[in-house]
């Protein structure tokens, strides 16, 4: 099977299994997702509400006026801010794991071709984790590289306004597009090449680094394989995320619109807050079946080359598993055990 089969087989199997839905919009949403949906409806406070929040704690930073009140508070935010980021990682890897074991047994079902069976590895969620992280360590550097340029737009905004008129979230996001730009296009690689890591670990029982390392070698060695699948799934995801969000946010500020209204109409108050939920519960599923998608289109594009490249070690040949990846371990009805040409 080439490439494009193997991403629409994904599909195929992904529609059949709702809970692979779940599984994914955990994992989506503990990984940061879930601060997408949170600022569809939750409104940005104003940058003099900002600075009058910030302004005593900078004030003493910077004047070296510390107290052991403003160490507390900083230190309790880096805390938490860390202790989040690692308990989100450990939940999309979970979920992780547990999706890329199911989209094996199903590719199996299916006749698909995957490598030989390994001895799991241990500790397997805690080093996909970490291979995640890793993985992120570009954006990472290009967040505080290019966050440098975004506060200098942010305060030029603040102090001399280019336009009053549009929002100052938009203003500074068209004069930083290219900081924006390349920390998107780091988030991207990251994404990719930890998906990568997470399946040599999870299936392969590899090292963190090693795995890691690979999977930038994939990268420049077999860019059609590994980038194809991500790539084209993480355009649906972001198209997704773009509509569903846009609609969530009109539903909330119609629901509130309503809200706001003294005296309240209880039938249009309802039907606003109706709406509002449905379109809410809508975006999640759509983005749970999308970002399972993808996850599988990925495990199975691995299994198929891992499998090709395990049969010509073994001598056999891309033929070994069939003409649909069948072989001699598969379920019953399958061609003869003495023949691994394949079925049908």
């Amino acid at each position: 099977m080439t490439t494009p089969a193997v991403t629409l087989a994904a599909l195929l199997a992904v529609l059949g299994r709702p809970a692979w839905w779940l599984l994914a919009l955990a994992g989506f949403l503990a990984r940061g997702g879930i601060l997408l949906f949170l600022f569809a409806v939750v409104a940005l406070p104003s940058p003099l509400a900002l600075s009058d929040v910030l302004e005593p704690v900078i004030r003493q930073v910077y004047f070296g006026g510390l107290t052991p009140v403003v160490v507390a508070i900083v230190g309790i935010g880096i805390g938490s801010l860390v202790a989040l980021v690692l308990a989100g990682a450990l939940i999309g890897a979970s979920t992780e794991v547990v999706l890329i074991g199911d989209a094996r047994s199903a590719a199996v079902d299916e006749g698909l071709l995957t490598r030989s069976d390994r001895r799991p590895a241990r500790w397997v969620i805690v080093r996909v984790a970490a291979a995640r992280l890793i993985a992120h360590v570009p954006f990472a550097i290009g967040l505080a590289l290019g966050s440098v340029q975004i506060v200098d737009v942010v305060y030029g905004e603040l102090v001399s306004p280019s336009d009053v008129l549009t929002p100052l979230p938009l203003r500074v996001a068209r004069r930083s597009i290219g900081p924006l730009l390349v920390m998107l296009g780091a988030l991207v690689l990251g994404e990719i090449t930890g998906g990568l890591a997470a399946r040599r670990i999870a299936v392969g029982g590899g090292s963190v680094l090693g795995s890691v390392s690979r999977a930038y070698a994939d990268l420049l060695s077999r860019p059609r394989s590994s980038v194809l699948p991500a790539i084209l799934t993480t355009l649906v995801l972001g198209l997704d995320l773009a509509a569903m969000l846009a609609a969530v946010d009109l539903a909330w500020t119609t629901a509130r619109s309503e809200l706001v209204v003294i005296p309240t109409e209880a039938l249009g108050a309802a039907l606003g807050l109706v709406s509002f939920a449905a379109t809410w519960c809508l975006a999640l599923v759509v983005t749970g079946l999308i970002d399972a998608w993808r996850s599988v289109a990925m495990t199975f594009e691995e299994e198929r080359v891992a499998a090709v490249v395990e049969a010509r070690a073994g001598g056999l040949g891309e033929a070994a598993g069939g003409t649909f990846g069948a072989s001699t371990h598969r379920r019953p009805g399958d061609w003869s055990a003495d023949n691994r040409g394949g079925s049908l």
